[in-house]
């Protein structure tokens, strides 16, 4: 266990490519709401705070000495009646723009990352982050997850909760290539479903999803941009997290001039959204689970 990393630290780390940079997640809505998430989730690791089912209170008294964390956990503290997890999760998103601050300058404080041209860009190229837990060598949050997954242990709590976060949040397309994504889904859901606070949060955030998605569906739908336009921006926004630069690199499904291509176009029609999701191993298309987030 790295007690030194936070799991948004580590979270956003597994959005950051190793060479280009990557920046366009880190200021989306859909991040926002996935930092306010994975803070939360420290939060109650840390015993800090408490959930229930729905709602989310205070539990051991005292900030944690994190600025990342305490200025979430401060405003916990001055509500004067228990809100739900969803009401923390937009409250929380709401200052996102501070608390991506706070989290890069951290990162960068640690040696962890630098900034070069807007571009975050890892401050290490091994499999070990360049710092250590007394004698330890500490591995990075990648290879970890990718280990996790490939093999059948049982996880670290704080790495159940990344697991479980990753997953609900529709990050593992920056850990593995979508074959292997469908391939190992049973294990990555049973490692998922294996940490309670994750679980209590990931129901909050698809509820909240179902929430909003009539809104986004409705923005699109009124014809602000068409299927086709939004077919080119969900093939820019994958080739981004597949990290390719040339279209024939891309899977069949959004390589422009294929059958299956001309099918995800359909879908994207049918359903009036960018948002969604293939499955080359059963040919069946989907909605992320992070399809209702505005500005996403």
């Amino acid at each position: 266990m790295n007690p030194t990393l936070l799991i948004p630290e580590e979270l956003f780390l597994i959005t950051v490519h190793e060479k280009e940079g990557r920046t366009a997640m880190v200021r989306s809505r859909k991040f926002d709401i996935l930092l306010a998430a994975s803070i939360l989730m420290e939060l109650a690791l840390q015993r800090k705070i408490d959930t229930d089912v729905e709602y989310l209170f205070p539990d051991r008294p005292g900030l944690t000495g994190q600025l990342l964390l305490d200025r979430a956990l401060s405003q916990i503290l001055a509500e004067t009646r228990h809100e739900t997890i969803a009401f923390w999760l937009l409250k929380l998103a709401e200052s996102a723009a501070a608390l991506r601050k706070q989290l890069i300058d951290g990162l960068v404080e640690k040696g962890l990352v630098r900034i070069v041209k807007e571009k975050v860009l890892l401050g290490f190229t091994s499999r070990t982050y360049p710092i250590m837990t007394g004698d330890r060598e500490i591995t990075e949050v990648k290879a970890r997850i990718r280990e996790l997954v490939r093999g059948s242990g049982l996880p670290e709590l704080r790495d159940m909760v990344i697991v479980s976060v990753a997953w609900y949040g529709g990050l593992f397309g920056f850990l593995f290539p979508e074959e292997e994504i469908a391939a190992r889904q049973k294990r990555i859901e049973e490692l998922a479903r294996m940490d309670m606070i994750g679980q209590t949060i990931a129901r909050a955030l698809q509820r909240l999803n179902f929430t909003l998605v009539a809104a986004m569906r409705a923005k699109e739908i009124l014809g602000m941009k068409s299927p086709e336009e939004k077919l080119e921006e969900l093939v820019e926004e994958m080739k981004m997290v597949m990290h390719v630069t040339d279209d024939q690199e891309l899977p069949d499904w959004l390589r422009k001039g294929t059958a299956q291509c001309k099918k995800t176009l359909v879908f994207i029609r049918e359903t009036g959204t960018r948002e969604i999701t293939y499955n080359p191993a059963t040919g069946k298309y989907g909605l992320k689970m992070w399809a209702a987030f505005p500005g996403s």
